[in-house]
């Protein structure tokens, strides 16, 4: 086979180096999906600005892809030298929007010249390929559109572009082998920037995913990432993931694209046939069985919202969120507390979450849990930035979703099984001080008519071990404090540091007392300096009976069958 192709790049001077072409071609294998030539700067000769390559090579009987490549430009002069992507969407010729916008390097010419621009037309129309074979053999070659699809393939989300994210659900009736293959971006010391996972549906575990540090080299760019893989899965429902972000892509290559462009993203082989009848495609939806949705949460955001489940649940919790700039919290967050003792039995912990897509701050968690049966609350809570509708940073993939989602997890969920909670005053409270602001100093009285254990939750401020937002319980009669909130007895209730909650239980005698609350000028309900509690509507001090470890009244007298003397 006879080539003629030309490029550009591998040059070299006293103000820069570079070795790598910019402009180039080259020939893949379309069954093993590996390049069998490439026009590089030792197979080819310099003709002024560009390079080329004149000559036969020998391929044997076979299918071959044949790919030409200028996403990017190098301009250098004796003082200058750029290296810039060339989008050819911003350009009418290529289906641009605005005619008005002249040329892929605008924005450089309006600082430097116009030669840039002339030096790119001047070159671009030269390069290329061309293949040519002998008449004589001219009847044994045929063409057809890549790629070409592997024997066995079963699912492809490949071709994929900028801000993509591709949901495709399959089912499997009996357990297969199944062989993946995922092109990708990795991102340097970081999760992978485009890359795919798949989920079992019946448990939300990843079965597979992308792994960034285990990869080879794709081609191209040395951020264009191959991911191989073969695993067996059972029986059952799953879905694949694909993500990208928003550069660097089938829509738009801003560095060297890899040598199976086409490919951009994952395909399932599964080579036996009897366990390739048993996959099959299944619709896939998010917000099945949905319990409660908080979503599309802003800035400064808090809501809350209750459920009620009649018995033992598996529930799917889908939760996004921002991870702070120490990475061991998070700034916007969920959290599930019990309806009545307001102790968390979910909350979405930085150390447990996943790399979202967009910037590295987003954060998602997606896992089934149980919970037995009683009420429960939900909360969501956002500070003031980096949220839905106001990012400050590259959005998370799936940002419709930015908040908390539960769902019932079995396929035998119903929605029977569930009901609305709606929050009114605990029957088993005995006083309550709560949602307190700045500068507050409040108390209310309560009495008891006998010796009682009493559960005390409370939430306030601390800093160097001394509380500034506090309650305490001091006998009506004489004032004298009883009982006091102190930074020992408290621990973290999320959100900022200085956040502390207790959850314990004391026991006083019979009496009368004031239950007692105060706050200093800052950080209160409704006016947060820093990250809000978990529980923010219970901000201040709340006391139940604890019926479950109530003290027993006294014993009665022991009676007795001796008659009393009559009176003298």
């Amino acid at each position: 086979m006879h080539i003629r192709a030309t490029g550009a790049g591998g040059d070299h001077g006293w103000t820069y180096k570079d070795d790598e072409m910019y402009a180039y071609s080259w020939i893949l294998n379309a069954d093993t999906r590996e390049p069998v030539w490439k026009l590089t700067v030792d197979n080819s000769r310099k003709h002024g600005d560009d390079r080329t390559f004149d000559g036969t090579i020998a391929l044997p009987a076979g299918s071959y892809e044949v790919y030409s490549s200028a996403c990017t430009f190098v301009y250098h002069t004796t003082f200058t030298h750029f290296n810039v992507n060339v989008d050819h969407r911003r350009h009418p010729l290529f289906g641009g929007e605005s005619k008005t916008d002249r040329h892929f390097f605008s924005w450089l010419t309006e600082w430097w010249t116009d030669d840039i621009g002339e030096a790119w037309d001047k070159h671009a129309k030269n390069w290329g390929i061309d293949l040519q074979i002998d008449e004589s053999i001219g009847a044994s070659v045929s063409s057809f559109i890549p790629p070409k699809v592997s024997e066995g393939s079963v699912l492809r989300t490949t071709g994929l572009g900028d801000n993509a994210f591709v949901r495709k659900g399959f089912t499997l009736s009996v357990p297969a082998d199944i062989s993946i293959r995922s092109l990708g971006e990795n991102q340097s010391g970081e999760e992978c920037a485009d890359y795919g996972w798949i989920v079992d549906t019946r448990t939300r575990n990843r079965v597979w995913e992308t792994d960034c540090h285990n990869t080879q080299e794709a081609g191209g760019a040395r951020k264009n990432i191959l991911s191989t893989s073969h695993i067996r899965l059972d029986k059952g429902s799953y879905v694949l993931y694909c993500i990208t972000d928003d550069s660097h892509s089938t829509s738009d290559w801003n560095d060297a694209p890899p040598y199976d462009p086409l490919n951009w993203g994952t395909s399932l082989v599964i080579e036996d046939e009897k366990e390739r009848r048993g996959f099959a495609l299944a619709p896939y939806a998010e917000d099945q069985n949905v319990v409660v949705s908080i979503v599309k949460a802003g800035d400064n955001f808090s809501r809350s919202e209750g459920f009620t489940l009649k018995e033992e649940t598996r529930l799917r919790v889908l939760a996004f969120g921002e991870r702070s700039n120490n990475r061991r919290t998070m700034a916007d967050y969920g959290t599930i507390l019990e309806a009545r003792t307001r102790t968390r039995v979910w909350t979405m912990d930085a150390e447990r979450t996943r790399y979202a897509g967009g910037a590295s701050k987003n954060r998602y968690i997606d896992e089934v849990i149980t919970l037995p049966a009683g009420s429960y609350v939900v909360t969501y809570v956002t500070d003031d930035s980096h949220a839905y509708g106001a990012w400050n940073d590259s959005p998370p993939f799936d940002p419709d979703h930015y908040g908390i989602t539960i769902e019932g997890a079995d396929p035998s969920f119903t929605p029977g099984t569930v009901s609305k909670y709606v929050e009114e005053r605990d029957k088993s409270i005995i006083a309550q001080i709560v949602r307190v602001g700045d500068s507050a100093d409040r108390s209310v009285r309560f009495s008891l008519d006998r010796t009682t254990r009493i559960r005390v939750y409370a939430i306030g401020e601390a800093q160097n071990r001394e509380m500034f937002d506090y309650g305490w319980i001091e006998d009506a009669k004489s004032a004298t404090v009883v009982w006091e909130m102190t930074y020992g007895m408290t621990f973290h209730a999320g959100g900022a540091r200085k956040n502390r909650m207790l959850n314990s239980s004391i026991v006083l005698d019979k009496g009368t007392y004031v239950l007692r609350y105060k706050t200093d000028d800052s950080h209160a309900y409704n006016d947060w300096n820093s990250d809000p509690p978990d529980d923010r509507e219970f901000y201040g001090i709340t006391l139940y009976y604890d019926t479950a470890q109530e003290i027993p009244p006294p014993p009665e007298p022991p009676q007795t069958n001796r008659v009393p003397r009559p009176p003298r």
